[in-house]
């Protein structure tokens, strides 16, 4: 059955903004020359259709769609008998940024695994949502819509390669022994590669492509982690007994490491955001 939901103009601007969104049992051809003026998002839910972005051609079998941005030249098509689509299109003033953020500059395909369980009932959500006719000011939908886009991120998967949630759960184990080593002054890369089986340059390609840093920038992210909550909270401790605490050898080089990444000394960020003291 054909649904469709088409959004009034909100009052007020939206970080994401919904145009429309439904269900095509029957998908037919559509071919737009200047592309569309919305961002807008094609998934197979049934079926497979080709679709052509600008020359590059994607095809889009079930659990798969492309995420094409305003105004690219595009034309889709089904490739089997019946090619039944979910069609999502939106705007808003943080939509560039963010579609950009999570899924790049370019149009493209993402796909998902048969076992994921959120990604089209987050689809359907946001459409009952529309249809009740419930959220007449938006912002609902632009929060279930930021949700959609996210699990897209998370559980979504390209060129196929394994999904950021796939990826992450590879190297959980090595995240939650850092929680309970990370005090440890000789814990390094070394030690860390050891603990996954993996060469210390793997090691590092695995955190740069989930944290966009190396592995032990992050190990230095947590010992400074580490350090905010323990900084207001012990205010009978030293800030080198902080220091060595979380895993630095000296206090000089707690401090230097602590102000580079904060922009404050630890004393200063104690004081911010410690109690004050009782007049």
């Amino acid at each position: 059955m054909l649904r469709r939901a088409v959004y009034p103009i909100p009052s007020e601007s939206l970080p994401l903004q919904m145009e429309t969104i439904g269900i095509n049992p029957e998908q037919e051809y559509i071919h737009r020359p200047e592309g569309y003026p919305c961002f807008h998002w094609l998934q197979t839910i049934e079926g497979e259709g080709e679709i052509n972005v600008q020359g590059t051609v994607f095809k889009l079998p079930e659990r798969s769609g492309v995420l094409l941005h305003p105004h690219i030249q595009h034309f889709y098509f089904g490739r089997s008998a019946n090619w039944k689509t979910y069609y999502v299109t939106f705007t808003g003033t943080m939509a560039t940024n963010l579609a950009i953020d999570l899924h790049g500059a370019f149009s493209d395909k993402i796909q998902w695994d048969r076992d994921d369980q959120e990604i089209t009932p987050q689809l359907e959500r946001i459409l009952q949502l529309a249809e009740s006719g419930t959220d007449p000011s938006g912002w609902k939908s632009s929060a279930e819509l930021y949700r959609f886009l996210t699990l897209l991120k998370t559980n979504g998967r390209k060129n196929h390669l394994p999904s950021l949630s796939r990826r992450l759960e590879r190297i959980q184990q090595l995240l939650d022994w850092l929680e309970n080593e990370y005090a440890n002054p000789d814990l390094g890369l070394a030690k860390m590669a050891e603990r996954l089986s993996i060469g210390e340059r793997q090691l590092n390609e695995r955190f740069r492509e989930l944290f966009g840093q190396t592995a032990y920038a992050y190990l230095i992210q947590l010992r400074l982690r580490k350090a905010k909550e323990w900084l207001p909270s012990r205010p009978d401790w030293t800030v080198r007994q902080i220091g060595e605490a979380v895993g630095f050898r000296d206090a000089s080089h707690f401090v230097a490491t602590f102000r580079q990444k904060e922009g404050m000394t630890p004393e200063k960020y104690r004081r911010l955001h410690g109690p004050s003291p009782l007049a």
